[in-house]
């Protein structure tokens, strides 16, 4: 089967392309996900022009990758958060905590899947947290999760 690949699909191709799949899998997920449609001319010509929108995407990514490395290369971040006298917090830090404590502190906005967390962070203390970006680089920081009423005024 013969189908045009509307969005990127890790191992088989970026948008545009047009691929040789087994029919199960053409049939099955590709074209029930909308991650292909049919190779008609109508269809090339509507995948071309989500295919430039894609590619003005990615490349605006791009950039926002190369700002947030350059501005998150060995930061130091802290987050304040409620927390019991052992240390445990009643919540935790999550890659959206982290996404908006980078906003907040750096300026740099970042896609919170670009956060590595192995799982949340649920203790007062310091952490080494890693960004991999799109352009393949993966930037380092650390992040000082602390209690709330230590917070200065």
């Amino acid at each position: 089967m013969r189908l045009l690949l509307r969005e990127q699909v890790k191992g088989l191709g970026a948008p545009g392309e047009v691929v040789e799949v087994l029919n199960g899998y053409g049939r099955n997920y590709l074209i029930p996900q909308r991650l292909a449609v049919p190779n008609t001319p109508e269809n090339r010509r509507l995948v071309e022009a989500e295919r430039i929108t894609w590619i003005q995407r990615e490349a605006k990514r791009k950039e926002l990758a190369e700002v947030a490395a350059g501005a998150l290369k060995n930061a130091l971040l802290q987050v304040y958060m409620r927390a019991q006298p052992d240390g445990t917090l009643y919540g935790s830090v999550s890659r959206a905590v982290v996404a908006k404590v980078i906003a907040d502190q750096i300026k740099v906005d970042v896609e919170e899947r670009w956060i590595n967390l192995a799982s949340p962070l649920k203790k007062i203390g310091d952490y080494d947290v890693s960004i991999s970006l799109p352009t393949e680089e993966e930037v380092a920081f650390k992040l000082t999760v602390l209690p709330e009423e230590e917070e200065p005024s």
